[in-house]
């Protein structure tokens, strides 16, 4: 859960830095196809970025295989112990409203396309100016690709030919593509209001590029005007509809926007950099730790709620830490064996494998960052499954601790790394 939350933190930082700049610098040009594929950038490069490999995130050093082992800690439960399996914490309950919504808009956009589906197959067929119309009254005037739906108290309207024209230029140029790409980075990020503003300047964009190329065509732009207020506002859907746009797409029709230049697209690596260097920065679990050298023995070391780790640290732990139920259920104990970082900041930070393999100068495949060992030798290894829910309770225990007291050597903070391990007992 902890690299999922990481994930979206991630994605966030980076879809407000694009955002922001698309209200800056593409506001008013009205050069539509380079907004279309900036805005598209901005779907894309927020949801693919936080994914590229540790690779190319900030190196840290390394200058010792030795680290500092903190004193173990015990954890009792039982079997049938209710205390043992906790109560759920708040970050769980938040994760399983996050999914209960994301979820609904997920159904919700399944049976948009279930109707659109069921109207293709159920429409009459018209010809008009050559093209094929579905006649439906839910849909109004909107195209989905390949298919354009038309209402049927329209069919005979003087501006028939104007709506027409305008959903060719959204089927031949697929802006069907960009409103489903849109709608899935809603359902993803529906709880960042920067999300749905995205969604509006989509929605707007493409109703501007249509409008703007059916007047490059030649058409009258105030015979054209008179055919959008014509129009029926339709209900929202993924199709492009008309809708609520229409107030802006008639200002935007008489509104002398300079035309911009093609080159602000390539904005968009610049600011993927800088949103790169955002979340190096802020990533708490990575390998992002400011300062190129880790230490394992400093002058003063770092302390914890300004006493000594072996007493503090310990006591946040036991206070903190919730014996798994699925694995306390199972019967299943071990000793987890966790490294982490107390950066120069006094931050905790859970180094990856590559991180640390640079740092104790051992081969990446011999690296483990949270290591499980049996408490009485000889015992039989339980399913890796329960292992993991071990390990996870402790990462996530460790990495959500209060900042501590960051440790010095030659009168500079410094990172330091710690081995902690934790015991996982039933009584």
């Amino acid at each position: 859960m902890n690299s999922f939350l990481t994930y979206l933190f991630e994605l966030n930082i980076t879809l407000m830095v694009l955002f922001v700049a698309f209200k800056l610098f593409f506001e008013r040009d009205s050069n539509f196809v380079v907004r279309r594929i900036y805005l598209q950038g901005v779907v894309l490069i927020p949801a693919i970025l936080p994914l590229l490999p540790a690779t190319l995130q900030i190196p840290v050093g390394s200058v010792s295989p030795v680290s500092i082992n903190l004193e173990e800690i015990t954890i009792f439960g039982t079997m049938s112990s209710q205390e043992a399996s906790g109560t759920k914490s708040i970050g769980n309950i938040l994760m399983m409203v996050y999914l209960s919504v994301l979820a609904l808009g997920l159904l919700k956009l399944v049976v948009q396309f279930l109707r659109i589906l069921l109207a293709i197959i159920t429409s009459d067929r018209h010809q008009a100016s050559g093209t094929t119309l579905l006649a439906n009254s839910t849909f109004h005037a909107s195209s989905f690709f390949g298919f354009i739906f038309i209402d049927p108290a329209s069919l005979e309207d003087e501006s028939i030919d104007h709506i027409i024209e305008h959903e060719n230029i959204h089927r031949r140029e697929v802006h069907s593509v960009d409103r489903i790409l849109v709608e899935l980075f809603v359902i993803l990020n529906w709880f960042n209001p920067v999300v749905w503003m995205l969604r509006k300047s989509v929605i707007q964009n493409l109703e501007y590029l249509a409008d703007s190329a059916v007047i490059q065509r030649g058409t009258d732009p105030l015979k054209y005007q008179l055919s959008i207020l014509n129009q029926y506002i339709g209900s929202a859907s993924i199709t492009n509809q008309f809708s609520s746009q229409i107030k802006n797409r008639i200002n935007m029709l008489n509104k002398n926007y300079k035309l911009g230049n093609s080159w602000k697209i390539a904005m968009l690596l610049p600011l993927a950099a800088i949103a790169l260097f955002i979340v190096s920065c802020n990533d708490k679990e990575g390998t992002n730790v400011a300062e190129t050298e880790i230490f394992f023995i400093v002058e003063e070391m770092p302390t914890f709620n300004d006493g000594d780790p072996a007493i503090e640290f310990r006591k946040y732990i036991a206070q903190n830490l919730r014996y798994p139920k699925e694995a306390a259920e199972n019967g299943v104990t071990g000793k987890i064996f966790i490294k982490f970082i107390v950066d120069h900041e006094g931050k905790v930070v859970i180094p990856d494998q590559e991180t640390l393999a640079k740092a104790e100068g051992n081969p990446l495949d011999e690296v483990v960052v949270a290591t499980y060992r049996s408490l009485t030798e000889g015992d039989e290894r339980p399913e890796e499954n329960y292992i993991q829910l071990l390990k996870d309770e402790v990462t996530r225990v460790v990495s959500d601790s209060p900042d501590w007291k960051p440790g010095t050597q030659r009168g500079k903070n410094v990172n330091v790394l710690f081995t902690f391990p934790v015991n996982f007992a039933l009584q």
